[in-house]
């Protein structure tokens, strides 16, 4: 009997009600093949990869453990009391103005609304459903959705229940840890904190566009000049981002690393001090949370647990490198910050991280051409990283190939264009994956 994978991943997605646009929803009886479902919401190319990805067949036993760890913004959250409904993701929260019910109270451990419980339920299917479909069929797959608004060190002592839960049947079980952007970052800390159980349970770290020292593009989220931030902004003005983003501790600790962390000949990527509040002259920069990154950073940089780990790295994209502040003569004075874009070669990267980000020592990194959004879906990163899982080794080049300039997107579309036709199709319910990019505003 020949199994129609196709129809039960649309069966599956369908049943995922919560992370659907409404219309989506009601529209459900109309979608008498859920088939249908894969090419509305993928587009026809995609759907036919995840298609073929489907048609392989089943790896034999023993399978591998491996353990996927979404990108900040890349798990679902939920309200399970008061409130009880999806908050991320779903896009009438936007529309409807309410994102700011996701804050962080001010001590960054509890929700600011007395309205909401909010908890991780899942993992964003639409950004990371070739990722999931490929190590479900090729290994034993653990997923964790986690809390991306709070420490990373709160979150890697999860993950370290969940290892010992997950081990306790067989405590020789040994996981892969496959991270795409901050998942890789939860792994490392995990590595930190816990480098005695790393090196007994873990085989090896696999990071997809993960920054090792920071990301510039994250020194704009606090003045809400990322373009995603801006399009929240202005598909409803009682969505505060910049409010919402200010108060999450895991964005501090995105922020490139101190000058004393920094580890790279490579000058400093802004000129001002990150890591004073004061410093940058903006009213909701958290000096708590400035020291909270610091403390992090002291702790990757003493931390020298025996675990493998290997970088996939995306070039050759458009990239903020470098910031600067200007216009600030006096302490009163609210300056303003110019981003410096690389379109391609070694100070490049993948439009969130730039590729001094991605190269450490004792990590071994591999290099495609690729945005940071799409890293996880690319089918030559599929292939890689489920190589890695069983050898250690892949097909991608470890020095940084010459840029073929097929990917460049096309820019310059104007903002208040970009708003008007997501609010239509949001308004619509034709929410397809590719306008996640545009609302993931501190990715």
């Amino acid at each position: 009997m020949t199994m129609d994978w196709g129809n039960l991943l649309g069966q599956w997605l369908l049943s995922q009600l919560e992370m659907m646009p409404m219309t989506i929803i009601r529209q459900g009886a109309e979608l008498r093949a859920p088939n249908r479902l894969i090419d509305y919401l993928l587009g026809e190319r995609e759907a036919e990869e995840v298609r073929a990805l489907l048609s392989r067949p089943l790896k034999e036993q023993p399978r591998l453990a491996t353990v996927f760890l979404p990108g900040i913004m890349g798990s679902l959250l939920a309200s399970v009391r008061g409130i009880s409904t999806m908050l991320w993701f779903n896009p009438e929260i936007i529309t409807n103005g309410h994102i700011n019910l996701l804050d962080l109270d001010e001590d960054g451990q509890t929700d600011r609304s007395p309205d909401v419980e909010i908890v991780p339920v899942g993992i964003e299917k639409l950004t990371y459903l070739k990722m999931i479909v490929t190590l479900a069929r090729e290994t034993r797959l653990y997923e964790f959705p986690y809390d991306w608004r709070r420490h990373l060190e709160w979150n890697a002592d999860m993950l370290h229940r969940s290892l010992e839960r997950w081990s306790w049947a067989n405590p020789q079980r040994r996981f892969t840890l496959v991270g795409h952007s901050m998942g890789g970052m939860l792994a490392r800390t995990y590595l930190a904190r816990y480098p005695r159980e790393a090196e007994q349970k873990i085989e090896r770290v696999i990071m997809i566009g993960s920054p090792l020292r920071g990301a510039t593009i994250a020194t704009l989220i606090f003045s809400g000049q990322t373009q995603p931030s801006r399009v929240v902004s202005k598909i409803h003005p009682e969505n505060d981002v910049v409010r919402f983003a200010s108060n999450l501790p895991s964005v501090y600790q995105l922020l490139p690393a101190p000058p004393e962390y920094f580890g790279t000949d490579r000058p400093y990527p802004v000129n001002w001090d990150l890591y004073d509040a004061q410093a940058w002259g903006l009213p909701n920069v958290r000096q708590k949370y400035l020291d909270d990154a610091r403390a992090l950073h002291a702790l990757w940089a003493k931390a020298d647990p025996q675990v493998e780990i290997i970088e996939i790295a995306g070039c050759h994209q458009r990239t903020v490198t470098d910031v600067y502040q200007v216009g600030r003569e006096a302490d009163d004075d609210t300056p303003s910050y110019e981003p410096r874009y690389q379109d391609e070669g070694e100070d490049s990267g993948d439009e969130q991280v730039p590729l001094w980000s991605t190269q450490r020592e004792g990590v071994k990194t591999y290099y495609i051409e690729e945005n940071h959004h799409s890293l996880a879906a690319n089918p030559q990163v599929l292939e890689a990283v489920v190589s890695l899982i069983q050898s250690g080794q892949c097909d991608l080049p470890e020095t940084l190939p010459e840029p073929s300039r097929v990917l460049r997107n096309l820019r310059s579309i104007p903002l208040l264009q970009q708003v008007a036709e997501l609010r239509q199709r949001l308004d619509a319910g034709r929410f397809l994956r590719e306008d996640l990019a545009k609302l993931f505003f501190a990715r």
